[in-house]
């Protein structure tokens, strides 16, 4: 149960820095690296 909690808010704060870092290359005023650098640590860390 915790393990799926974890998981899946990985996945929201992942996808949610994925698209913030997505913007950040767009916009000029957002830095899009550190943003994308989060979410793979997030995606990177889930757990089967």
């Amino acid at each position: 149960m915790f393990k799926q909690l974890r998981n899946a808010t990985r996945v929201v704060v992942g996808s949610l820095c994925a698209a913030v870092g997505m913007i950040g290359i767009l916009l000029p005023l957002i830095p899009g690296t550190p943003f994308l650098l989060a979410a793979a640590a997030c995606f990177c860390t889930l757990e089967p």
